[in-house]
């Protein structure tokens, strides 16, 4: 049954190309610009389809949104991408923003620090011992 299809489609795609080189030049230049009128009309309604499809996305995104908006129990994704105080999300640009450590956290930082940057001292300080 593909054998008479390919058959088919080779007789065709022969017999197009024998027309096509039959005609003399302005009706082959005729023919290319009614493919390219078509071509062009099709472009532009694909475009034009696209915007559509554009428009209706944002329309129901609209909707979407006033209607979880009007909700009273508002989800909990919507409540926490609406929170603009939360100071973990701040970036800080200068270091006069940062806030001062207490002493705790110090003790706790510099303990780590040491540990990590100086091997030498604490290999000194065993032998010391």
């Amino acid at each position: 049954m593909s054998k008479h299809k390919l058959l088919a489609g080779l007789v065709l795609g022969g017999a197009a190309y024998a027309a096509y080189h039959a005609l003399d030049l302005e009706q082959r230049e005729a023919l290319k610009g009614a493919a390219r009128d078509r071509y062009n009309a099709l472009k532009d309604r694909a475009v034009d389809y696209a915007f559509y499809a554009a428009d209706a996305a944002d329309d129901f995104k609209e909707a979407l949104n006033d209607r979880l908006e009007a909700k009273d129990d508002a989800p909990a994704w919507q409540a926490a991408a609406t929170a603009d105080d939360d100071p973990a999300d701040d970036i800080v640009l200068s270091s006069d923003e940062v806030p001062d450590l207490t002493p705790d956290d110090a003790e706790a930082d510099s303990s780590d620090d040491e540990s990590d940057e100086n091997p030498e001292t604490d290999a000194t300080d065993s032998d010391a011992e």
